[in-house]
């Protein structure tokens, strides 16, 4: 090693931001008879998830600051990057620690894989910057195993959480119809560029962006000064997230589609017949096994887009009364909204024969609502913005998949504003 080369080293260990140590400030203790956050994950098991402490330096740069959330294979934390001269303005990042058992070296698609894919994609697209992409990766070692932990930009609040900025908990046609054209943007780019099917878009996976990264430091300085309620376990602190800022609607940046954990690839020869997509948004094809591709993404962004404009997604089955969800009412509730699926559509799935009869009639008909068609079920929008958002809905929201309209062609549907 050279000696400019040392001396480049030592200077970034000593002028690189001093790390913080613990505060004296107690947290409140919660019970542990009670599962809280990644606890309440669909069978959880400690040993799969890394033990986060928070003031903990990973990879010997980020320093955690706090809990940003989770999910049923990872979780997310605030943390201060300390690759950076001491004299600049503190800079924060999101780092996501996956369970151990996501290390598979084997496995076709990763998540890791699959979003280094994407970062490394046609930079020049307009629709990279509407879908999160890499900063840094690297393997953690963990009691249990090893952990893969990815690195991003922080970004603020889903779109859940910005629907509850607006009256009724619903957000006004005008303002969605930037929020989708700028969804519609980055999943043509992971669609066309990336060849990415994404299989799991909901108001979770979609995050709006953050124009002053300075409230990060108030968020990691809440943390130190009034940490949140935390259970103390013998191998680990389950820690409570904060996934709201308090930033206003003039702090917002524009939505990003997050969340690649799983995706699949396009482009390859392979029949994807497995589950997919929320259960409220799942295409007809899903439900029936016949096999999906790229257009399962068009149908789940048209029950998505409905969910924001009205509170519900058009097929959920809570509006019949039932509260909880079913494959039959969900179905009934297609039948109702869009007619009786086409045969062959039928005969392609391996599971219609559960749902309907050789003649394709449907095996529960008591479960149809007696409201029929899209039009009736919407109440937050009216006149010709009505219909031309019918118009372009329904070009998503068909049985067949072949004739629901590509991604390139809903860019440029008249419902949708022009982006400079």
């Amino acid at each position: 090693m050279s000696l400019s080369s040392i001396s480049r080293i030592f200077a970034r260990k000593l002028f690189r931001p001093i790390p913080r140590t613990a505060p004296t400030t107690s947290a409140t203790l919660l019970t542990s008879d009670k599962a809280i956050e990644e606890e309440m994950a669909p069978c959880y098991q400690p040993k799969l998830f890394y033990p986060v402490q928070i003031y903990e330096i990973l990879n010997n740069r980020y320093q955690v600051a706090a809990k940003l959330g989770w999910g049923t294979s990872s979780t997310v934390w605030l943390a201060q990057d300390l690759n950076r001269w001491r004299w600049l303005p503190p800079k924060y990042v999101v780092v996501k620690v996956l369970r151990n058992d996501y290390t598979n070296e084997d496995a076709t698609d990763t998540e890791l894989r699959i979003t280094k894919h994407v970062t490394e994609s046609s930079p020049q697209h307009r629709g990279r910057c509407f879908v999160r992409t890499l900063l840094d990766s690297f393997d953690l070692s963990g009691p249990s195993g090893t952990h893969v932990c990815m690195v991003f930009e922080p970004l603020l609040e889903p779109l859940w959480l910005l629907q509850q900025r607006f009256q009724g908990n619903v957000i006004p046609s005008n303002v969605l119809k930037v929020v989708s054209k700028m969804i519609i943007e980055g999943l043509s780019f992971l669609h066309t560029e990336c060849h990415i099917i994404h299989t799991d878009l909901k108001p979770d996976n979609t995050l709006m962006g953050l124009r002053d990264q300075a409230v990060l430091h108030t968020v990691a300085q809440d943390e130190a000064e009034s940490p949140l309620p935390q259970k103390k376990l013998e191998d680990r602190t389950i820690y409570l997230s904060r996934n709201y800022f308090g930033v206003p609607a003039e702090g917002l940046g524009v939505p990003v589609i997050t969340d690649l954990g799983l995706a699949v690839r396009g482009d390859e020869r392979r029949f994807y017949d497995h589950l997919i997509q929320p259960d409220q948004y799942c295409a007809p094809e899903v439900i029936l096994a016949g096999g999906w591709s790229y257009s399962a993404d068009l149908w789940n962004l048209a029950a998505l887009l409905w969910d924001l404009l009205e509170g519900r997604g058009p097929f959920d089955t809570a509006q019949t009364g039932m509260p909880t969800f079913s494959n039959e009412r969900h179905l009934a509730n297609m039948i109702a909204l869009l007619g009786a699926p086409p045969l062959d559509v039928l005969k392609q799935g391996k599971k219609s024969s559960k749902y309907f009869d050789n003649e394709g009639r449907f095996k529960f008909p008591e479960l149809i609502p007696k409201e029929r068609g899209l039009a009736n079920s919407l109440s937050h929008i009216e006149g010709d913005d009505k219909m031309l958002f019918l118009e372009f809905i329904s070009k998503m929201l068909r049985w067949r998949p072949a004739e629901r309209g590509t991604i390139e062609s809903l860019r440029v549907d008249p419902w949708l504003p022009k982006l400079d």
